[in-house]
């Protein structure tokens, strides 16, 4: 006869401490590990986060789409509408539906249009969403020229209501 189950199940337990102590650590217990970086080339971007560029997006801006439509019943505060769409001409690769995008791919909307309209931004699908306003895949431009205005400390309206004119002046 062997030796009792108790006694096998104590030494494993044992060596499962002793295998779990001699692991090297390079972080301390319950600190979190960093998120990769990839660094190669081929490899996805990490996301540039910009909080400053996001606070100077929602003062003094209005919703572009609401200077386009017109304003709805209730718009809603304005929001930072993160561009998920892949154009392959301005550098664009597909956001999927994981973490968002860079900051500076944001354009400014009220909250209607970013997210509780049934054809808004966030519902009915970016790429609808910009087509019906008449931008398009100018929405790259646009969110490039909003970040080039605040690097250059400029005010945003300017760029949003120069959009909004040539957009309205392709539809009629």
């Amino acid at each position: 006869m062997g030796r009792p189950l108790w006694q096998i199940d104590e030494e494993l337990r044992r060596l499962k401490a002793e295998k779990r102590a001699a692991r090297p650590r390079s972080f301390k217990p319950g600190m979190r590990l960093r998120s990769f970086k990839p660094e190669a080339k081929g490899q996805r971007d990490p996301r540039q986060v910009d909080p400053a560029f996001m606070a100077w997006l929602h003062v003094d801006t209005d919703c572009i789409a609401c200077l386009i439509e017109g304003r709805p019943a209730q718009p809603g505060p304005i929001e930072a509408a993160h561009q998920k769409l892949a154009i392959a001409a301005k550098g664009w690769r597909e956001g999927g539906l994981g973490p968002r995008v860079h900051d500076h791919r944001c354009a400014p909307l009220c909250a209607w249009h970013h997210r509780h309209a049934a054809n808004s931004c966030d519902t009915g699908g970016q790429r609808k969403f910009w087509d019906r306003l008449g931008l398009g895949d100018r929405v790259a431009d646009f969110c490039r020229d909003l970040h080039a205005a605040y690097t250059t400390d400029e005010p945003a309206m300017p760029i949003i209501r120069a959009y909004a004119a040539s957009s309205s002046n392709r539809e009629g």
